[in-house]
């Protein structure tokens, strides 16, 4: 894993204009810099000459410098495939509930709905509103008045924010550790239909459908990748708009995310950050916690200072925006979240 702290430039040469994966497992600093080795593809496969490989599935690569346990833990979203609905049930109607494919409907039930609740049919009921990632997702879209070249974004769930970025970039790179969710953004941005199940109770789900429309994407500007967003497979410093909404709290360590958010940015380029800050033991490390009773003047202190990173930024908006996840027909968890958008100062 890369160091959290600042990345030098690549040694490799690798072209600016591709978002070109690198190999995790091989990646050095050496007195030369960052050296890198490119991916390449064939067939089924991503490999490296250091003689890696990593599997690209339904057009998905894993790229990660070590797999094992991310394989043994996501076998079931790893292999699964598109059932009936009514069969979906019956495989999770025994429990428990943190099952593997129990919590894969779960997760694909709260996120399509928050991402696409407003394209689906019917619409998301419940306290939840019809479209919870609204108030951010129109925040990414009014960038695409200034466009890009290269955007990135790390935790892009099922896409509706790569879709968004796509409006304003040539080519975006969309990240997550949910193979599941991005299997799905994959065939959404590709104008796909999807059907899938809504929550309404405990185990139970109901059949909903939808489509990206207008906000669908050619495939050959869009990259997906599922890696560590703490250690992803991207060559620095290639991205003009780096994108992490909602994700802070929900890595082990986000002081490191904001080095490799950081690290991706180009000079010039810009940070489109958001968070909740809810901070839990269970997924957070104490130590990395930053800002006591106010993380979000931590965050723009941070990033002013250019403390730990590469450079300093500046805080050019900031806004407080809602966020809801509809858990079921009954229940929804609700956030306020920091959103900030900062340039790097070259």
């Amino acid at each position: 894993m890369l160091p959290a702290r600042a990345m030098p430039l690549p040694t490799q040469d690798v072209s600016p204009d591709d978002p070109t994966l690198v190999c995790p497992g091989c990646r050095v600093h050496s007195d030369r810099g960052l050296e890198l080795r490119s991916l390449t593809r064939r067939g089924a496969l991503l490999v490296c000459e250091c003689g890696r490989r990593y599997p690209v599935l339904d057009g998905v690569p894993l790229v990660m410098a070590d797999p094992t346990q991310y394989v043994i833990g996501e076998l079931g979203a790893l292999i699964e495939g598109e059932v009936p609905l009514e069969v979906a049930e019956v495989l999770v109607e025994t429990g428990p509930d943190d099952a593997p494919y129990a919590r894969l409907l779960e997760h694909l039930s709260i996120y399509l709905d928050a991402h696409w609740g407003d394209r689906a049919t019917p619409p998301p009921d419940g306290p939840a509103p019809r479209w919870p990632l609204e108030a951010l997702a129109a925040k990414v879209a009014a960038r695409a008045a200034a466009p890009v070249a290269r955007a990135v974004e790390l935790g892009c769930s099922v896409g509706r924010i790569v879709a968004a970025l796509a409006a304003g970039a040539t080519h975006v790179v969309g990240l997550d550790l949910h193979i599941g969710a991005l299997r799905r953004a994959r065939r959404l941005l590709a104008g796909e239909p999807l059907r899938y199940g809504r929550r309404v109770a405990g185990r139970h789900y109901a059949a909903a459908e939808l489509t990206a429309g207008e906000h669908a994407v050619a495939d050959h500007r869009v990259t997906w990748v599922c890696a560590d967003a703490l250690d992803p497979p991207l060559v620095p410093e290639q991205y003009d708009r780096v994108v992490a909404l909602n994700l802070l709290d929900s890595v082990r360590r986000p002081r490191q995310l904001l080095s490799v958010l950081d690290g991706l940015c180009a000079p010039g380029g810009e940070l489109l950050l958001s968070s909740p800050y809810a901070w839990q033991s269970a997924i957070v490390d104490e130590s990395e916690r930053f800002g006591g009773a106010d993380p979000a003047a931590a965050l723009c202190e941070l990033l002013r200072s250019g403390h730990d990173l590469r450079a300093r930024y500046d805080i050019e908006e900031q806004a407080e925006l809602p966020w809801t996840l509809r858990k079921d027909a009954r229940s929804a968890v609700s956030y306020q979240v920091h959103y900030l958008r900062a340039r790097k100062l070259a």
